[in-house]
């Protein structure tokens, strides 16, 4: 009977881990739903004793996102805007809970064929999301008799395009490493159509999304996956393949205006008279060096980071109308919390990369570099969707460098 509940138990397990990678793409109520049952569950396993808590609870280098959450801890207590700085530590709620949840996930389960499997339930997530965003777009505008394209592209698509970009750039290199045929008992042939498949419904989405970073982070992924398809696996097919899902994609960005009128616009190194998120962008990207040394050691505080941006805006005679976020999260977490905070944050990045590279998990490396190189043109950590997402990729990452297959 004990071992009934045992097997019972780590299979719901496994499926709360996979309804948690699911609701990357779900409002929030089912983030937290999600999050809510493995803690239920984890709980049972241990007092039921279907495992032993002293031979599973495991410390790795999660547990710094958990130090840099309490940092934000701390920097309530000397923010003005009490307010502000308590939602700001709700938004970050998962950088404490997915260290803290995961600490205690029993050994036989977290191990790479299950992390894996995590990653792979991200992909189709996903792609089900592309393909249902799609269907809503072009519903609507066959029923409201519009054009079909501003339906399906840029804001209308997705409503935050810089951290699907991210999202989408991941899976590409998540979709090229899965080992699916060890997975799943599948034939080579299907492995290919599979990826494949995914890899022209992800390239299509980001030439929907039109996102002013999303074309960096595709290219790095595709400058990763064909160089690792060449010169590591020798797989010259998939590295031609990939080469022509590239080229494609910059074809038709280059040629179609109605794909590169955002590209365009940031290609114009004159700093725009409009007030809007553009102009702002620039005007942080060219003054970025005195907001650094403006911040003190310890910064304004978790609340006052729009306060302290709006008054920098004013004081340099850059009034956009209203409140824009540094759209940098080093940027956006040394005002908060000053060169302390903007240290350990980049440690969060560094030591694990370091692990990746000892351990040559370069995959996992450029996984880190795509979240990194998203940081400098977006606050990804001001949102609950970049804080959920984030912290579940640094936890199955820092999992997989310490498990075997």
């Amino acid at each position: 009977m004990k071992q009934i509940l045992k097997t019972f138990i780590d299979k719901s397990i496994v499926i709360s881990l996979i309804f948690i990678c699911f609701s990357i793409f779900l409002p929030p109520f089912f983030k937290s739903l999600s999050l809510t049952i493995l803690i239920l569950l984890i709980i049972l396993t241990y007092s039921t004793k279907s495992h032993s808590l002293k031979e599973n609870v495991y410390f790795d280098n999660s547990l710094l996102l958990l130090f840099f959450y309490l940092l934000h801890i701390v920097g309530v207590l000397y923010s003005t805007d009490k307010n502000e700085a308590f939602f700001d530590l709700q938004v970050k709620l998962p950088l404490l809970l997915f260290p803290l949840v995961f600490m205690f996930i029993p050994k036989n389960i977290l191990n790479k064929k299950y992390v894996w499997i995590a990653f792979v339930s991200i992909i189709i997530g996903l792609l089900v999301f592309i393909i249902f965003r799609f269907g809503i777009g072009i519903n609507f505008a066959i029923q409201n008799k519009l054009p079909i394209f501003p339906q399906i592209s840029y804001v209308n698509l997705t409503g935050q395009p810089s951290y699907f970009a991210l999202i989408a750039a991941i899976s590409l290199i998540i979709t090229y490493k899965a080992p699916l045929v060890k997975l799943f008992n599948l034939k080579p042939f299907i492995n290919y159509i599979l990826k494949y498949t995914a890899f022209l419904i992800i390239t299509i989405f980001f030439l929907f999304l039109n996102s002013t970073s999303g074309i960096f982070l595709i290219t790095m992924a595709y400058v990763y996956i064909i160089t690792d398809a060449l010169f590591v696996e020798k797989n010259k097919s998939f590295a031609i393949i990939s080469l022509l899902f590239i080229i494609a994609f910059y074809t038709l960005v280059f040629n179609l205006d109605a794909f590169n009128n955002r590209y365009k616009y940031y290609a114009n190194v004159e700093l725009k008279a409009e007030k809007n998120t553009g102009s702002q962008r620039k005007f942080v990207d060219l003054n970025a060096h005195k907001i650094i040394l403006q911040s003190s050691v310890f910064g304004a505080g978790t609340g006052d980071v729009k306060s302290t941006l709006n008054k920098f805006y004013i004081d340099n005679d850059a009034d956009f109308g209203k409140y824009y976020n540094a759209h940098n999260q080093f940027l956006q977490t040394t005002i908060a919390l000053g060169l302390v905070g903007l240290i350990i944050l980049i440690l969060v990045f560094l030591i694990p990369m370091i692990i990746m590279i000892k351990q040559k998990e370069y995959f996992l490396f450029m996984i880190f570099c795509l979240i990194g190189f998203s940081f400098l043109f977006e606050s990804m950590l001001e949102k609950s969707m970049g804080t959920f997402f984030f912290g579940l990729i640094y936890v199955l990452s820092n999992s997989y460098l310490k498990k075997t297959l």
